[in-house]
């Protein structure tokens, strides 16, 4: 099965835009530019790494000098801003519903956007979540649930404004040890990563499986076959070393899938340009340190012709 066959199989997109105030999302209003930006949780600090492209920098009436704090990387400064207790509760809470994907974050026109995909059957769900929160009128400014385009369509126009590239490794399928995991992905099933919030040690496990799959595992809806579980429940040891190494190195990424393709494990990385080749020396370092043999079998820009190969 290749990616493309599940681009729809979270039937939903969610957008959030925050209120929020500070020097950068004021850049981008003043501008009129949409911002890449990214999560950052490390030693109970909980900040947003923003990308502004330095070409946005260059006319004379962007506010440079309010930019501080800042790193310098290739076509990029990356100003790091403190999320509010109050937008990442509420966050962490979207984070746990069943289905959910991992989270986008952009700024645009001066406020903090976030995007995910969902299954329909987690609406009520999601209702009840929003509910609680009493002062959601005054942290949130813009709510959008809507069908998806699906999660391709969302790539080809990220990569319009924030060059992508696509990764993939592969491993021997024997190093899977996890029974339910295991008989997902000899029937075809495809795994996606999402980040889990309220504990970033584990993430959790989307499985789009073929109709009517053997597993034990229980489905977020009845006949959906989707299947959402943690990853210390699936015992795969190359996915543990994987999410400990975008957690140690900072790795930032878009996407994660998996998929067996004959006797090996496929991982896919959707990343930013700039930073593939970090991406690609990190992750042979740390699988080579654990003795888990890894190639890199695709490395290329991203196009719409790669849904016809991964």
């Amino acid at each position: 099965m290749l990616l493309k066959e599940i681009d729809k199989r979270l039937d939903m997109d969610c957008k959030i835009v925050f209120n929020k105030d500070d020097r950068v999302f004021s850049l981008s209003k003043a501008l009129g530019h949409t911002f890449q930006a990214f999560m950052e949780i490390k030693d109970d600090e909980k900040v947003l790494s923003v990308y502004v492209p330095k070409e946005n920098l260059e006319t004379p009436s962007a506010p440079v000098r309010y930019l501080i704090s800042t790193t310098d990387v290739e076509g990029f400064l990356i100003t790091r801003i403190p999320i509010e207790e109050s937008i990442y509760e509420l966050l962490a809470a979207l984070d746990m519903l069943e289905s959910t994907s991992t989270f986008d974050f952009t700024v645009e026109a001066g406020h903090l956007t976030v995007r995910f995909r969902l299954h329909h059957t987690a609406l009520s769900h999601l209702s009840r979540i929003l509910a609680k929160y009493d002062i959601l009128e005054h942290l949130v400014k813009e709510m959008n649930i809507q069908p998806s385009n699906g999660f391709i369509s969302q790539l080809d126009f990220k990569n319009k404004k924030f060059p992508l590239r696509v990764l993939e490794y592969s491993l021997p399928f024997s190093r899977v040890k996890g029974k339910d995991a295991k008989m997902l992905f000899e029937e075809g099933a495809i795994a996606e990563l999402a980040a889990v919030f309220s504990n970033p040690v584990d993430h959790k496990l989307i499985f789009y499986a073929p109709k009517s799959s053997k597993t034990k595992l229980k489905p977020i809806s009845p006949h959906s076959d989707i299947y959402e579980t943690l990853m210390k429940d699936l015992e795969i040891e190359p996915f543990n070393i994987l999410v400990n190494l975008f957690n140690s190195k900072g790795l930032k990424r878009f996407n994660v899938f998996f998929r067996k393709v004959d006797s090996t494990l496929r991982i896919v990385v959707l990343v930013e340009r700039y930073d593939a080749m970090r991406h690609i020396s990190e992750t042979f370092t740390i699988y080579g340190k654990a003795n888990v043999p890894i190639d890199v079998t695709l490395s290329t820009a991203y196009n719409e012709t790669i849904w016809e190969m991964i």
